[in-house]
């Protein structure tokens, strides 16, 4: 950077310039480079095109009336254009009929025709349209145009038509645009280097040089002996030059004046009762007064000039405030330092101080260089200003904060939560019968329901009383998700409600109150403190809530819980009226053999209809329905089992596989039922396979691990569901019974277009077969996904390809069709 401060302008300002250019001139050539790289392939395009329609009424004419040697001396004038490399006729059958190339005839286009794509060859002659593909690797244009090759009337007949093949080349065009704009690039250069010369020259004859001699004739270090400055510049260098020798003068004159100011401050410190700093910054040296010192019970020499002399004393807990202080004066936010902050003294106790400074110097980059201060005792006024804010922040009655220290509160949780992306709920409570208490003391009452109010929050939640009965709880971090924290908060709120609707004793006599709730969920942008609460009181005056005494301020949360809430009502009612039933999903193997079924949990509501599974099972598994659901299905799948064996299974049949959610699994009951059901049925537990998620085996490990392997005593056989979509692991897989992996069908989707997807599948199949275990593809919906998870080593399959979820009646028909009736 110093070598840089020095370097001369006749240098420097010429370099500066000359670098601006080339970056803008090299800007502009590129762009123009690109546009009219753009503008030859445009052009290039509309001549191939122009070809193909030439050659498509002249070949047309000539292979109708069988003159096929006129045919081929249009493709060989067509060729001999330098640009064009290849001009073929391939017929329907990717049979090249004419060639420029003659060794290229008869022979099959994808062998010998470079560029050639045979799959689109259909849709050339399907859609009669001219398909334009460009290669960027090759600079080269490919053209398909459709061709008739046969008389009119029997057009119809598909197979006597074919394409013409246009191989064109653009790499001699762009050499050539590249040479013209290289040659006018070098043109605008050399009239650069020109102009530069006569620039340098000028800026040297009227800006370098007289800025030397103005530069040699100060002498700052002798300003008592003011040098004679040269004042015949032109311009702004002689305005430069009068204003050196006028700041020479008037710095002689201060310099006076600046000695006097600085005795009468020396003589202004020794009677102040305030204590002195002034910090080197770069040093880390700092004079302390010996006020300073004597306010916190130190001798003059006891301390020494050390800015840790000062730091180590300040309070742990003021230490990011003071140094926030100082930043925003250092970065030019605040003019003054200012910090009020608590001091170790020598004899241990703490000292309230206000310190204020100013930075007086700063470097070339700005960075501050001195600071000067003072440090003054505030103890008095910090000890009656905390117990005037104490009495001004806390009500009276019930002892709790008030609104005051409630909108302060929530202004830092607002900004708080927004960093952590969290919702938070500020919940509104009234009680409806206050009003009428006021022979049961309304004071009292008021404080016993603050108690009971402090008893029921948990250790975060803020609780506040505002005014009359009206108090206000603000729940902080419930989840990153509205509806969530919502739910949360709802959940919260029913059981503040038990507790508040229990009777409050008061001179013997017991008073039962009810409330209502309302409630506003935050952080929402721009919002304020005051809005807030207006908002919570707004939703806790709402009527015809869904949630009875507690309503929400935004109707969007307020619908979805409602319909979560109302969803699980009739998941309840649903199982009581038996509107669930079984639905069944087909597992082949390679040879296409019925080797399993996965039963599949269908519900159709009595007014709704069908109701889709992905909509119902999460508000059962959240409400915990998922348990007897769960159990109806185990049990009416074993029951249609039950019914086929007597009637017979597939000869391959091995396998009738059901979902076992989380927490039905986790149940203490969970075995008992399962061997209850084997004795009702006598069915025989190897033919029933149990799936399982990867996130419950990581979130209760020890547990599903002994859970499935009495299971696996009993005869049940496992299967990991969705595999690769949670927290695939080598380590559970080799302690658990499991003897199925099922590739979740989001793999299979995208799996002929997504490579990724096509590695993770490869590898969970070279995993599986390692491990000895049967592999399922889950979603197949067509012939061509099938193939490639043939080839890779999958053993069974099950998708839309293979057959749709049938009813246990209509699948009844499909095991008749393939039973192999038992011996006997």
């Amino acid at each position: 950077m110093n070598k840089l401060r020095q370097t001369s302008l006749i240098v420097l300002l010429p370099s500066v310039l000359f670098i601006v250019f080339i970056i803008l001139q090299g800007s502009v050539f590129l762009l123009d480079y690109d546009k009219k790289q753009h503008q030859l392939y445009i052009e290039s395009e509309q001549d191939i095109k122009g070809l193909a329609g030439q050659l498509q009424t002249s070949l047309s004419n000539s292979l109708m009336r069988l003159e096929k040697a006129r045919a081929q001396d249009f493709v060989s004038t067509a060729a001999l254009n330098e640009n064009v490399k290849t001009v073929a006729v391939v017929d329907n059958n990717q049979q090249v009929v004419l060639s420029n190339n003659f060794r290229e005839k008869y022979m099959f286009a994808k062998l010998q025709l470079e560029r050639y794509e045979g799959q689109l060859l259909d849709r050339v002659i399907n859609q009669n349209e001219i398909v334009v593909k460009y290669f960027e690797d090759s600079k080269e244009l490919v053209v398909y145009a459709p061709l008739q090759m046969i008389s009119k009337g029997n057009s119809l007949n598909r197979k006597f038509n074919g394409v013409i093949f246009i191989r064109y080349s653009l790499t001699s065009a762009y050499s050539e645009l590249m040479h013209d704009s290289l040659f006018m690039l070098i043109n605008f250069s050399l009239i650069l280097l020109v102009t530069m010369a006569l620039f340098v020259y000028f800026i040297n004859r009227s800006l370098v040089l007289p800025l030397k001699r103005l530069a040699q004739s100060v002498n700052i270090t002798d300003i008592t002996n003011q040098p004679k400055i040269q004042q015949s510049g032109l311009g702004e260098v002689g305005l430069l030059q009068r204003a050196f020798a006028n700041l020479i003068t008037d710095v002689s004159n201060n310099i006076n004046q600046l000695a006097a100011s600085e005795e009468r401050w020396l003589y202004a410190i020794n009677a102040a009762r305030d204590g002195v700093w002034d910090w080197d910054v770069v040093a880390g040296q700092v004079y302390y007064s010996n006020q300073w010192k004597e306010m916190l019970g130190y001798q003059q020499e006891s301390i020494s000039n050390d800015i840790l002399e000062w730091e180590s004393r300040i309070h742990p807990d003021d230490v990011f405030q003071v140094t926030d202080d100082l930043g925003s004066h250092f970065s030019g936010r605040t003019s003054f330092f200012e910090s009020t902050h608590r001091i170790k003294c020598n004899n241990e106790e703490y000292l309230w101080v206000l310190s204020r400074g100013q930075t007086v110097s700063w470097d070339t980059e700005g960075n501050p260089l001195r600071v000067i201060g003072t440090i003054t005792d505030v103890s008095p006024y910090k000890k009656s200003h905390e117990q005037a804010k104490a009495e001004v922040q806390l009500d009276k009655i019930t002892e709790l904060p008030n609104q005051v220290q409630l909108v302060s509160y929530i202004s830092k949780e607002i900004i708080r939560l927004q960093n952590k992306k969290l919702q938070g709920a500020l919940i509104t409570l009234d009680c409806e019968q206050f009003k009428l208490a006021g022979q049961y003391q309304s004071d009292e009452l008021l404080y016993l329901i603050a108690r009971r109010l402090e008893r029921n929050k948990l250790s975060p939640d803020f609780v506040c009383h505002k005014q009359g009965a009206v108090f206000v709880i603000v729940l902080p971090d419930l989840h990153a998700c509205p509806e969530q924290a919502a739910e949360l908060t709802l959940t919260f709120i029913k059981k503040l409600d038990v507790a508040l609707t229990l009777p409050f004793e008061i001179n013997n006599k017991e008073l039962t109150l009810s409330f209502i709730f309302g409630i506003t969920l935050f952080p929402v942008e721009d919002i304020k403190p005051d809005e807030l609460l207006e908002q919570s009181s707004e939703a806790m005056k709402a009527e015809n809530s869904q949630f009875g005494n507690i309503s929400f301020y935004s109707k969007n949360i307020r619908e979805k819980l409602h319909l979560k809430h109302s969803l699980r009502a009739k998941i309840q009612k649903g199982l009581e009226n038996e509107e669930f039933s079984l639905f069944f999903q087909q597992r082949v193997d390679i040879d296409g053999n019925l080797v399993g079924i996965e039963a599949l949990c269908h519900w159709q509501h009595g007014q709704q209809g069908w109701i889709d599974s992905t909509d119902f099972l999460p508000v059962a598994e959240e409400s915990g329905l998922i348990i007897p659901l769960g159990d109806w299905v185990i049990r009416h799948a074993f029951l249609e089992l039950q019914g086929w064996i007597k009637q017979g299974l597939p000869k391959y049949f091995k396998t009738l596989s059901m979902n076992v959610s989380p927490k039905q699994l986790l149940q203490q009951e969970f075995i008992t039922s399962l061997e209850k059901y084997l004795l009702e049925t006598g069915i025989d537990a190897n033919l029933i396979e149990l799936e399982i998620t990867e996130t419950v085996l990581v979130s209760h490990t020890e547990l599903v691990i002994n859970k499935l392997n009495e299971l696996r005593k009993l005869g049940f056989k496992f299967a990991i569901d969705d595999f690769g979509t949670g927290y695939s692991s080598f380590s559970y897989l080799s302690v658990l019974p499991v003897s199925t992996l099922k590739i979740d069908q989001s793999f299979i989707v995208n799996l002929l277009q997504q490579e990724n997807q096509q590695v993770i599948v490869s590898a969970i199949i070279n995993m599986g077969k390692s491990l000895n275990l049967d592999i399922v593809a889950e979603g197949i919906d067509n012939v061509d996904q099938l193939d490639f998870l043939i080839d890779k080593g999958c053993n069974q399959f099950q998708g839309a390809l293979i057959g749709e979820p049938l009813s246990a009646y209509d699948f009844q028909h499909i095991l008749l069709n393939e039973t192999v009736k038992p011996k006997s």
